[in-house]
């Protein structure tokens, strides 16, 4: 199996986890840029994170079904 097929998840999830170190750097230090606070960007995280998640699992199961 190639890693070809998880690129879009992995890039997905790779966003995540920058912005996950983003929004915890931003809450640590108590900045905030207009509405854009460190809540709102580990809630963005999460959400980046949850869809790679979805998606590798949708790339699995077409795999599967194809053999």
């Amino acid at each position: 199996m190639t890693i070809k097929p998880f690129i879009i998840p992995i890039i997905c999830f790779l966003i995540g986890m920058a912005l996950t170190s983003i929004g915890a750097l931003f809450k640590i230090i108590h900045f905030e840029i207009g509405s854009l606070t460190g809540n709102v960007l580990l809630s963005l995280a999460t959400g980046f994170k949850l869809l790679a998640i979805i998606l590798a699992i949708i790339k699995l199961l077409v795999i599967y079904k194809e053999k």
